[in-house]
C-alpha cells in the first residue's frame, strides 16, 4: 500500500516541474482530502508539517509562503473580526500557517492573507481597507508576480482583484461597519469590499477562464496524489484576463446579467443579512464557505 501514498520527494519534484523554485512568492490553496494518503501517515500534525516543510524546502529562506485566511463569519449577526483570534475558514493548512510563529496576517476582516517568510510583513503587514484593491496583499502579489499554487482544487481568487482593478458592471462597493480589532484596539475603517449584486442571475463560469489559462500555457497542471496541482503566475494571467475583459466585461460569468435598471439588489450597508448569509455556499477548499 505504501506505493499509493504520496512521498515527500514526489510532492517536491512535482512542484519543481511546475517551476516552483528558491525565492518564489507563492499563494498556496489546498484541499488536502483530495490528495489522499501521505507517506508520513495519518496524523493531522504530521500531515500539515509534511506540506509546510516541503513548501519551505522548495522556496527556501528567501521565499515567502502566503495563504488565504479569510473569515466570512464577519458581520453576520454582528460577529467582529479579531486579527489574532478569528480563525481562517479557508482550510486546515491555511489555519496552520496562520498560527505559526512569525506569521503575519493582513487586516481585512473577510479576505485577509497570512504570510510567512522573507516578504510576509511587506505583503501582509498593516491594514488594507479595500478587500482586493491596489493596496491589498492581492495587489502586492500581482506587482511581485507571485505564483498561485492550487492543490486538490482549482482556486483562482485573484479574479476578484482583477475585477476590482478593472471595474466590472455586476459588482458594487459594500461598506462594513462591524468592528475590527487588532491588539485589543478597534481599527478605524471603513473597511470595504467589492461584491456582486445578489440578483440578475449572476453566476461565475470558472471552467471558462481556467481552460483559457491552461490553453495559453499560463496555468501548468500536473497530477499529484489522487488529484492535480495547478500553478499560475499572476502577472501574465492578469494581463491576458484584462484583455478578455476589454472584449467582454462579463467574461468571468456564465452569461450576461439581465439588469433591471433603477434597482440595486444588495443587502445594504449595515442592514439585516440573515436571509443571504443563511444560504450555504460552495465547499471548495476544506471549508464551510458561505456567500459573502
Amino acid at each position: 500500500m505504501a506505493q499509493n501514498r504520496l512521498t515527500y520527494s514526489e510532492f517536491v519534484n512535482t512542484l519543481k516541474d511546475c517551476d516552483i523554485q528558491k525565492g518564489d512568492i507563492i499563494l498556496f490553496f489546498s484541499s488536502l482530502k483530495h490528495i489522499g494518503p501521505l507517506e508520513c501517515g495519518n496524523d493531522r500534525k504530521e500531515i500539515l508539517e509534511f506540506y509546510y516543510s516541503a513548501l519551505k524546502d522548495l522556496i527556501g529562506d528567501e521565499g515567502t509562503l502566503l495563504v488565504f485566511t479569510g473569515f466570512p463569519d464577519y458581520g453576520r449577526y454582528g460577529t467582529p473580526f479579531i486579527l489574532e483570534k478569528s480563525p481562517s475558514r479557508m482550510g486546515v493548512f491555511s489555519e496552520y500557517v496562520r498560527t505559526l510563529p512569525n506569521s503575519i496576517r493582513s487586516m481585512h476582516p473577510i479576505v485577509n492573507v497570512t504570510g510567512h517568510g522573507k516578504l510576509a510583513k511587506e505583503i501582509c503587514g498593516g491594514s488594507h481597507f479595500e478587500g482586493q484593491g491596489y493596496k491589498s496583499p492581492w495587489g502586492k502579489m500581482h506587482r511581485r508576480n507571485a505564483k498561485i499554487v492550487s492543490m486538490g482544487v482549482y482556486a483562482f481568487t485573484i479574479i476578484h482583484y482583477i475585477e476590482s482593478i478593472y471595474g466590472v458592471p455586476y459588482k458594487y462597493v459594500k461598506i462594513y461597519k462591524t468592528p475590527v480589532y487588532a491588539n485589543g484596539i478597534e481599527v478605524p475603517g471603513p473597511f470595504t469590499m467589492t461584491n456582486r449584486y445578489l440578483d440578475y442571475s449572476i453566476a461565475y463560469n470558472h471552467d471558462k477562464y481556467k481552460k483559457y489559462l491552461i490553453d495559453l500555457g499560463l496555468t501548468k497542471i500536473r497530477p499529484i496524489g489522487r488529484s492535480c496541482v495547478y500553478v499560475t503566475k499572476i502577472k501574465p494571467a492578469f494581463d491576458v484576463l484584462i484583455e478578455k475583459l476589454n472584449e467582454d466585461r462579463y467574461f468571468f460569468l456564465e452569461k450576461t446579467p439581465v439588469f433591471r435598471y433603477g434597482e440595486y439588489p444588495a443587502d445594504g450597508l449595515t442592514g439585516d443579512s440573515k436571509y443571504i448569509y443563511s444560504k450555504p455556499g460552495p465547499n471548495i477548499i476544506d471549508s464551510n464557505l458561505r456567500n459573502t
